[in-house]
C-alpha cells in the first residue's frame, strides 16, 4: 500500500526534497478540489515551505483572481535521532483558505 493514494484523502502538502514547483503544483490543484490547503514544513524546509506558500498565493490572484488567506501555526517536535539522542525540530502550518 503507497501513502501516495492519502493525498486525495487530506489537504496537507508535506515539503521535502522534490523540485519546488512540484509542490507549488500539488498545492494549487489541492485548492482547486478544495478551500483550503495546508503546507507543513519542518526543520531546514521551512523557508521552502514559506516561499511555496507566497508564491501559490500570487499564481492564484493572478491565474484565478482568487484570493487566499494564511493562517500560520509553530511548533516544536521532539524525537530520538539515530544515536539515542533527544532532538527538538521545529514545524511550521501554513494553512491558505479561500476568501
Amino acid at each position: 500500500m503507497t501513502h501516495n493514494n492519502k493525498k486525495s484523502d487530506t489537504n496537507e502538502i508535506f515539503i521535502g526534497n522534490k523540485p519546488f514547483i512540484k509542490y507549488v503544483i500539488a498545492t494549487m490543484m489541492q485548492l482547486k478540489e478544495k478551500d483550503s490547503a495546508i503546507i507543513k514544513a519542518r526543520g531546514k524546509f521551512i523557508s521552502r515551505g514559506v516561499d511555496v506558500a507566497e508564491v501559490v498565493k500570487k499564481r492564484m490572484k493572478e491565474l484565478e483572481s482568487t484570493e487566499l488567506t494564511p493562517t500560520i501555526s509553530t511548533a516544536t517536535e521532539g524525537f530520538e535521532n539515530n544515536e539515542g539522542k533527544q532532538i527538538n525540530v521545529s514545524t511550521i502550518d501554513i494553512t491558505l483558505n479561500k476568501v
